[in-house]
């Protein structure tokens, strides 16, 4: 094929053009990347949560840090509120009352300003008061203090061309004691029975049936094929759910870095609140690589024994004609 000069022309000017879009884009998100550097700007809460035990008509006081870790110059300005808190059925925060689960939300105060600044390096503590009223309804109560920031207050700082705000929540998980009742329904425990690669996964899905929030703990232990001695357990503290009522999780435990192949004797236990279900299997794990050896070894076995039976059968033949003759 000949190739024209008018041809070749507009090779070369579709190819400048294609780099000089390459060039320009490269920069635009060099630049892009270059004006959402730097430090990391907002605030931080100590402790996140609060599970309480209280009484009709109990009072109870406590609180919780506000802290701005950045120590150069970036104030962060906050505002706190109280909100009922719940979650949905895909285990996302809902900061609204779910079935009257967050009246505790009314029952709150904040003994401090409901707005502030947090100088750098600067922490300001948050104290608030329960006031339980005596006709309380036994069972769960749930609510949230959410602290909203702001950037860029800092004195003089009008120039901030980036304003962030970002929402944290200081969650209560509180139970009214009375008739309390601590129920839970199980499903779809699972274990695989084959895996040709991959970790071993147990999953589960735990319904809390009862009026007051409940831990699902997940126990995996894995033993040899022959043997009682304990080759794997999950961690216990990473292995604790918190499930509010009425509400379901599922949860995937997963022993990491399974060994390539193996035989195992798996036991994966789930309890809410004393109720225990539990389910054993026995696992083979093999690798496509590993499959297609032993399938190979298995056609030259079978082969094997194919060609000596053959043989065998011909030599009884020769036998029976040899003793005929």
């Amino acid at each position: 094929m000949k190739i024209t000069s008018k041809f070749a022309k507009r090779i070369a000017i579709s190819s400048l053009a294609v780099l000089f879009c390459l060039v320009t884009c490269a920069f635009s998100a060099g630049a892009w990347a270059e004006n959402l550097s730097g430090p990391f700007v907002g605030f931080m809460m100590s402790p996140m949560n609060k599970k309480l035990t209280l009484s009709a008509g109990e009072s109870f006081s406590d609180s919780f840090s506000l802290i701005n870790p950045d120590t150069n110059t970036t104030s962060v300005k906050y505002e706190l509120n109280i909100k009922s808190f719940y979650r949905d059925d895909d285990n996302e925060a809902l900061f609204e009352d779910v079935e009257g689960r967050g009246q505790i939300a009314q029952w709150i105060t904040i003994n401090v300003p409901e707005s502030g600044v947090l100088a750098p390096g600067a922490s300001q503590e948050i104290s608030y008061t329960i006031q339980v009223p005596k006709n309380a309804p036994s069972g769960g109560q749930y609510a949230a203090i959410t602290a909203t920031s702001s950037t860029g207050v800092n004195e003089g700082d009008s120039s901030a061309m980036l304003q962030e705000s970002i929402v944290m929540a200081y969650t209560i998980f509180t139970e009214i004691s009375g008739n309390t009742v601590r129920s839970a329904e199980f499903s779809d425990l699972s274990l695989p029975g084959f895996l040709l690669d991959g970790d071993i996964v147990a999953s589960s899905k735990v319904k809390n049936t009862g009026n007051v929030h409940g831990i699902a703990k997940y126990s995996l232990q894995v033993f040899p094929l022959f043997s009682d001695e304990e080759i794997y357990a999950s961690d216990e503290e990473s292995e604790r759910k918190l499930i509010l009522p009425d509400r379901s999780l599922y949860h995937e435990t997963i022993w990491d870095n399974t060994p390539t192949a193996g035989i195992f004797n798996v036991v994966y236990t789930v309890e809410f609140e004393g109720a225990v279900k539990q389910i054993s299997k026995l696992i083979v794990k093999c690798p496509v690589w590993l499959l297609f050896i032993i399938i190979f070894i298995i056609i030259v076995v079978a082969l094997l024994l194919a060609r000596w039976l053959i043989n065998r059968r011909h030599a009884a033949a020769r036998s029976k004609t040899a003793n005929t003759d």
